[in-house]
C-alpha cells in the first residue's frame, strides 16, 4: 500500500517542536547553570582570600596588603560576589526560561520546515511511503506487539477483488 503525504499540520509541528526544545534544553542548561555557578563560586573565595595578605616577618606582621584593590579587581570580585549570592532558585528560574526561549525557537524552525515541506508537497504531490497494515497482538509479558499482516488476511478483510474483464 502506498501513501502520499501531500501536508503536514502546522500547528502540530509547532507543539512537538516546543516540547522537544524544552526537553532537550533543561539538562544541558542545568548543567552549565551548576557548573557556572560553582566556578563562580570558586573565583569568589580565590580573590576574597587575596583582600588581607599580611607580610609577616620573624613572626611580626610587618604590612597588609589589599591586593584586589591593588590590581584593580574590586569590581570583578562585586560581581562575583552578586552571581554567587545568587539562590538555587534563581538558577532554576532561569534554565527553565532558557529551555522554554529554545522550545520557542524550535517550534519556531520546525513550522518553518513544515510549511517549506506543505509548499514543496504542493507542488510535486509530496512523499509517497511505502506501508503495511498491522495488527496487534498480545505478547506472553502482558504487552502487545505489532506485527504485519499477511497479504492473505489483509484481501480477506478487504473481501474479495472484482472479476475485471
Amino acid at each position: 500500500m502506498k501513501l502520499a503525504i501531500r501536508s503536514i499540520s502546522l500547528q502540530s509541528l509547532g507543539k512537538t517542536g516546543c516540547f522537544l526544545g524544552v526537553v532537550l534544553a533543561c539538562l544541558p542548561s542545568l548543567l552549565c547553570g551548576i557548573f557556572g555557578i560553582t566556578i563562580v563560586q570558586i573565583l569568589r573565595r580565590w580573590l576574597e582570600g587575596w583582600e588581607q595578605i599580611s607580610i609577616t616577618l620573624f613572626g611580626q606582621q610587618i604590612a597588609t596588603v589589599d591586593l584586589v584593590q591593588k590590581l584593580g579587581l574590586t569590581h570583578v570580585l562585586s560581581w562575583l560576589q552578586a552571581i554567587g549570592g545568587a539562590s538555587w532558585l534563581v538558577l532554576a528560574l532561569v534554565v527553565l526560561v532558557l529551555g522554554l526561549l529554545t522550545g520557542l525557537v524550535l517550534a519556531l524552525i520546525t513550522m518553518l520546515a513544515g510549511l517549506a515541506y506543505n509548499f514543496l508537497a504542493s507542488a510535486t504531490g509530496g512523499v509517497v511511503v511505502n506501508a503495511a497494515v498491522v495488527d496487534e497482538q498480545p505478547t506472553p509479558g502482558g504487552g502487545r506487539q505489532l506485527v504485519l499482516r499477511s497479504r492473505e488476511s489483509a484481501v480477506r478483510r478487504k473481501g474479495p477483488k472484482p472479476n475485471r474483464p
